[in-house]
């Protein structure tokens, strides 16, 4: 039986872990225009044990929230895992669902997106990929080069589904890492004030359901590579 958000708040609390992953990812789409990365941010494992919606339907928001590290600041593509292989039947109902995702700076003290802690960067629209469904594959979305000027950013997803499905994979094998994942959504989302029904957002973990399989691709600004190439010639102009 899947877990949704409708019925989660009894659930204890999960694992808390203090580490992002920054990986080249399992299966993927085919990239989207803008589908170059370095960094592949993620809190997930690359398998979904299950995924997560509103029990009676309505418009359900995944977020996360990343560190920039590497220099890697430029976002490129949102990807996402939707479904899971523990439930394939329950994948058809998602296919050709609309999908709005983000990009967000982070504007607050902590992990939290809620309210005036986030600040909207980027949305774009586009719909659920028959190919990217119940299969721990990821369906990549093009972001326009949106550089994150701060150290930390969130992205994320809003879809609007019935009763009875479940759209956003998660990962819940342990550790899974709280103050990450973030849920927003209930009647309706707005990414310019982030929130869950009439409060703030939900953190995934602490309500036991793992974290979002949501990523964010990244390379470093255009400049910092521009800067390094100048580096380069330098070094080599002093060797001589």
């Amino acid at each position: 039986m899947k877990i949704a958000l409708g019925i989660v708040l009894v659930a204890g609390l999960a694992t808390v872990a203090s580490a992002q992953l920054s990986t080249a990812g399992p299966g993927r789409a085919a990239d989207g225009g803008f589908g170059n990365r370095v960094t592949n941010y993620s809190w997930d494992d690359g398998t979904a044990e299950n995924s997560v919606g509103l029990t009676a339907g309505g418009n359900i928001a995944g977020i996360n929230f990343f560190s920039v590290t590497g220099g890697d600041n430029v976002i490129t593509s949102v990807d996402v895992a939707w479904g899971s292989p523990a439930f394939p039947a329950a994948g058809p109902a998602l296919i050709g669902l609309p999908v709005n995702y983000y990009v967000w700076a982070n504007v607050g003290a902590g992990t939290n997106p809620s309210g005036a802690n986030s600040v909207l960067l980027f949305s774009g629209t586009g719909s659920i990929n028959a190919a990217n469904v119940a299969n721990d594959t990821f369906q990549s979305f093009a972001v326009p080069n949106i550089a994150i000027a701060g150290a930390s950013f969130f992205v994320g997803v809003d879809v609007v589904h019935p009763a009875g499905t479940f759209p956003i994979a998660v990962d819940q094998t342990a550790p899974t890492f709280a103050g990450a994942s973030w849920a927003g959504g209930g009647a309706s989302f707005n990414p310019n004030a982030v929130g869950f029904g009439g409060g703030p957002a939900l953190d995934l973990a602490a309500l036991g359901l793992g974290n979002w399989m949501i990523r964010a691709n990244a390379v470093p600004t255009p400049g910092a590579l521009a800067l390094l190439g100048m580096g380069g010639l330098v070094i080599g102009r002093r060797r001589r």
